[in-house]
């Protein structure tokens, strides 16, 4: 009996973590590319000048636009916003995106405060918080 309990309990532990590695009420705000994995790769960004995906959601709708951090702490954005939903399918989350001119979707691999990760077909898009300069 002791086992099937303390089976019971640490099942419904690993159950819990599973699923709450998408937090999906963290998806606002900004955040940077850090890296893309396709096929056991890992491509880094090569711009010179940083530029991030700004999400503000009203669940489950949102918006998404690209803006560069200035230096004095604010962003420049671009003119080009891109809305979305947020579906949920078998305890998975996804982003479906529609511009003028195409339709795509994103599942949300991970999401905490500070980590992003995007899957879209066989590519990973990992993200971080960008960190504010200082002047």
């Amino acid at each position: 009996m002791f086992k099937r309990s303390y089976y019971f309990i640490f099942s419904l532990i690993l159950g819990c973590t599973s699923s709450s590695k998408v937090q999906i009420d963290l998806l606002s705000g900004y955040w940077e590319i850090e890296f893309i994995t396709q096929e056991n790769e890992k491509f880094l960004p090569k711009a010179q000048a940083p530029l991030y995906d700004h999400y503000q959601v009203n669940f489950p709708k949102g918006l998404l636009n690209k803006v560069a951090p200035l230096l004095d702490g604010s962003y420049s954005s671009s003119d080009d916003v891109t809305p979305f939903t947020i579906e949920k399918l078998n305890q998975n989350y996804y982003i479906r995106f529609q511009s003028r001119w195409d339709d795509w979707s994103r599942k949300i691999y991970y999401l905490d405060s500070q980590k992003l990760i995007l899957e879209n077909d066989e590519r990973a898009y990992h993200y971080k918080r960008p960190t504010k300069i200082d002047l």
